[in-house]
């Protein structure tokens, strides 16, 4: 998988299980005055792609669930993590990945702040990354300068990026998510 991004360090173990990418991803963040604070990260769009034509969607799905939203790879993979919820869900015609956490330092979530008095920021990879910024509630420096600034007052941040892939074959995982959850639905009235 081809997914290069600074919150793809931390956040991308729900998509790194192989051949999974998303249309977009949307990062909310709430800091508390120690700098601890609440993540949500919501994967938009959760699709299986490949080199070629060959399906490999159920397996895709399958890892999905079976590592990720019901294992424990990405708490394994995030150790600051705190208070991790994941779900999957159907919105607006596709499949959603939405992970939740609690957190005790910026580093967790790859934001930085020099001192006291500087502002907050975050580094949104260079223009040739597959990862793209596409609205944010703070000031984007430049391509040059790829970071979003912030207020040192600022408590609540939002990050909107587009994944960019250049693989021709993607197939939604929606299918999949739809038999999944019947499964379930009916597991439960046994």
């Amino acid at each position: 998988m081809r997914f290069v991004a600074p919150f793809s360090l931390l956040l991308a173990a729900i998509l790194l299980s192989g051949c999974l990418t998303v249309e977009t991803k949307e990062y909310r963040i709430t800091l508390k005055s120690d700098n601890s604070g609440e993540a949500v990260i919501k994967f938009v769009n959760i699709l299986s792609e490949a080199d070629d034509t060959l399906d490999i969607s159920n397996d895709d799905f399958q890892q999905l669930t079976e590592f990720y939203i019901q294992g424990t790879q990405l708490e394994n993979e995030n150790p600051g993590f705190g208070n991790v919820k994941k779900r999957l869900y159907e919105e607006n015609g596709v499949l959603v990945g939405e992970v939740s956490f609690t957190f005790d330092s910026l580093s967790v979530i790859r934001l930085f702040q020099y001192d006291k008095e500087s502002p907050y920021m975050y580094f949104v990879g260079n223009p040739l990354s597959t990862e793209q910024l596409l609205e944010s509630n703070g000031v984007f420096g430049r391509d040059w300068m790829p970071i979003v600034f912030w207020p040192k007052e600022t408590k609540e941040f939002y990050i909107k990026t587009k994944v960019v892939s250049e693989v021709a074959y993607q197939k939604s995982l929606l299918p999949n998510f739809r038999e999944w959850q019947a499964a379930q639905a009916r597991q439960k009235k046994q």
